[in-house]
């Protein structure tokens, strides 16, 4: 069965973009964020330029990390789940865990990345608050007492876990689960 142009299309759009993030998390990485220009980060890509500013506005949106996706799931996880106060935020941050669990290898990349940047330290902190802003919200409509600090525990735990799983391997969720096991 041939899918229809617009599949096509859409999917073409997705792999470039994907395409440019590798290289540049790749480039980030190996040079250095300062060090890497759009030129390199699109010839890596096999595009031009041009083509990398339709995707991206200017290099330093490559680390999104796809911050409004991320949000949804972690708003959605608390809307359906029926646990309440840290149960809560526990399978809130495993549905953030999902979201990067096959991608181990280009969360390696951000944090090498970050590791020689303090502009890309800065982007993936700037995420991580964005994902604890919107899960402190998120259990404040709840109606969830001490919403921030619950919050601000579950990213702690995402943190930590993310850290364990680039180090050892394994599965994202069991770390996370660990993690939450740990506070108990």
């Amino acid at each position: 069965m041939t899918e229809p142009p617009r599949g096509r299309r859409e999917r073409r759009k997705t792999d470039t973009r994907r395409a440019l993030e590798d290289a540049a998390l790749r480039r980030f990485a190996q040079d250095g964020y300062d060090e890497t220009s759009v030129d390199s980060i699109a010839a890596d890509a096999g595009v031009s330029p041009r083509t990398f500013f339709r995707y991206f506005a200017t290099k330093d949106e490559v680390l999104d990390m796809g911050r409004s996706v991320r949000e949804q799931e972690v708003r959605a996880a608390v809307g359906v789940a029926e646990e309440a106060r840290l149960d809560l935020v526990r399978a809130a941050v495993l549905a953030l865990a999902g979201g990067f669990a096959a991608d181990r290898d280009r969360v390696a990349l951000r944090e090498r990345a970050a590791a020689r940047s303090v502009l890309v330290r800065g982007r993936l902190l700037d995420a991580l608050v964005s994902w604890e802003r919107t899960l402190a919200s998120a259990l404040a409509e709840r109606g969830e007492r001490d919403a921030e600090v619950l919050a601000a525990v579950g990213i702690a735990v995402f943190r930590a876990a993310v850290t364990a799983w680039l180090r050892t391997g394994g599965d994202l969720a069991d770390h996370v689960a660990d993690g939450f096991a740990a506070l108990a």
